[in-house]
């Protein structure tokens, strides 16, 4: 479930100085800008894994004066500001799941006659809100090319912590919630499933996948160069809690990266 995992995560994260779970965009730059590093992300196997592994995070960010932005974490979009809100559509790309632990970084043998769940295009829609301090999101992951595997949507609430010349430091936290097919897809487990893995049958239903909370850490290096760093804590809840698939339903996350603005 690398959507739920990495690239939300590295999303949580969000470079730039803004704080951790800003799932909602940030506001539009008044000019075309270019950011590129690298990072690095301590997470779970997969959505309720007992392992976890550190996993390179490639980061590219190109942004236009006119909103579109082309982005390793957003996808290919549009994105604009209308009265107090900032509003955001991108088309982005779910990697999927293994059934296997296929590479290093990818997959996991705990999923063993599980199942492929197959990479796919999502429509990202985005809104978001400054009530005072506090940045209010919402997104919606909507699946385009496997409508059976279900959309998610996400809340998400942030604040600054400290703000100086070289160092912004934030709070945020998000819930997602998934819908039935969603569920079903990445927690549930089918009668065939069931023979094939020995886990025992499981339906999911619709309902809050998991909360997210942590500290997001931006430290300025020079006029290009910056470290943003994200650590939190991520629980699933409700039925993708109860899943016989989840082996933690709390896990850690941690994320760094070295980021060069031009």
């Amino acid at each position: 479930m690398r959507h739920a995992i990495t690239l939300t995560f590295l999303s949580l994260c969000a470079f730039g100085g803004k704080t951790f779970a800003a799932d909602a965009p940030a506001a539009p730059e008044s000019g075309d800008s270019f950011s590129a590093g690298i990072g690095l992300a301590y997470v779970p196997e997969y959505a309720g894994a007992e392992k976890r592994r550190v996993l390179p995070l490639p980061i590219l960010e190109r942004t236009y004066s006119n909103g579109v932005f082309l982005s390793t974490q957003r996808g290919i979009g549009y994105q604009t500001k209308a009265g107090d809100f900032t509003l955001s559509a991108a088309l982005g790309y779910d990697g999927g799941r293994e059934d296997h632990k296929k590479n290093y970084f990818s997959g996991s043998d705990a999923l063993h006659g599980m199942g492929k769940i197959e990479g796919s295009a999502l429509a990202v829609l985005s809104a978001g809100y400054q009530l005072g301090s506090i940045g209010l999101g919402f997104t919606t992951k909507q699946n385009l090319s496997h409508r059976d595997y279900g959309n998610s949507y996400t809340f998400s609430a942030n604040t600054a912590l400290y703000s100086d010349s070289t160092d912004q430091i934030g709070f945020g936290m998000s819930a997602t919630y998934g819908d039935r097919k969603h569920m079903q897809t990445y927690f549930g487990v089918t009668a065939n499933q069931s023979q094939l893995s020995g886990y025992r049958q499981y339906t999911a239903k619709a309902g809050f996948e998991n909360v997210t909370a942590g500290i997001n850490w931006n430290h300025v290096l020079d006029a290009n160069w910056s470290v943003n760093s994200g650590l939190g804590i991520n629980r699933l809840t409700s039925d993708a809690a109860d899943s016989p698939l989840t082996k933690r339903k709390t896990t850690p996350m941690l994320m760094t990266a070295l980021i060069y603005k031009f």
